[in-house]
């Protein structure tokens, strides 16, 4: 890359140029204040939806700085984002081995193992993010899917259960405990659960059709017949791609 045209250094006034580390004058570290431009670079670069120059100016960055966690971080969204997902973790374990309190990083290396349908490790990585950050809903959430896809029930209902403690009104959270329950034949409480995962905006066909069944087995026809009813004017009111 070509140098760029001088600057002065903030402590002395002497002049340099973007391939000094050191001002000649002074002896002051100069090379993370072109980290911080960067950075600062990429990240307008991706709010304005130039993806990939932002990812050009963030691979520029690691290759001086290869441990950076925030670029690591930031240029593992971006390859996520377009779908190269092993490349996403590639970057968010740099993040993560760099800075080992980045709750972030391992949520979303978390979630990149997901998509990679990799459960046993999202669900570590989840777990990392919630040693470090035990209030984020989301990681509760996103850990108690990742042990239900696992086929670790009881563990995935105690993080539905702590994810509606956080935020009562977590519907997908209900919508899960309710299928929990129903496999396991309480359909009690498990039509409880699929009752909580409605409410007056959001009329979530699953559900309702989990509660369809459920109510037809217990004897409930009518309801059951309300529910179908419901599912039906939902799925009606959807807009036509």
């Amino acid at each position: 890359m070509a140098p760029t045209s001088p600057s002065r250094c903030v402590r002395c006034g002497h002049r340099f140029t973007e391939q000094d580390k050191f001002c000649a004058e002074c002896g002051v570290f100069l090379r993370d204040g072109f980290l911080d431009h960067r950075l600062l670079l990429a990240l307008s670069l991706e709010q304005a939806g130039s993806n990939d120059e932002a990812r050009r100016e963030l691979e520029r960055l690691l290759e001086s700085e290869p441990a950076h966690a925030l670029a690591n971080h930031m240029l593992g969204t971006l390859y996520f984002r377009q779908g190269v997902l092993d490349v996403a973790i590639q970057h968010y374990r740099k993040a993560v081995a760099t800075a080992p309190s980045f709750a972030r990083a391992y949520y979303d290396l978390g979630v990149a193992h997901y998509h990679r349908a990799d459960m046993p490790e999202a669900v570590h990585a989840f777990r990392k993010c919630l040693s470090i950050d035990p209030h984020c809903n989301a990681a509760h959430y996103r850990l108690a899917i990742s042990l239900f896809h696992a086929g670790e029930l009881d563990e995935a209902l105690r993080e539905f259960e702590q994810a509606i403690m956080l935020t009562p009104d977590y519907l997908m959270a209900h919508y899960h405990i309710g299928v929990i329950y129903e496999r396991r034949g309480n359909f009690e409480a498990a039509e409880k659960a699929f009752e909580r995962s409605q409410d007056e905006a959001v009329g979530e066909v699953s559900s309702l059709y989990h509660l369809a069944l459920l109510k037809r087995a217990l004897g409930d026809a009518k309801g059951a017949e309300d529910c179908l009813r419901r599912a039906r004017q939902f799925g009606a009111a959807q807009p036509v791609p």
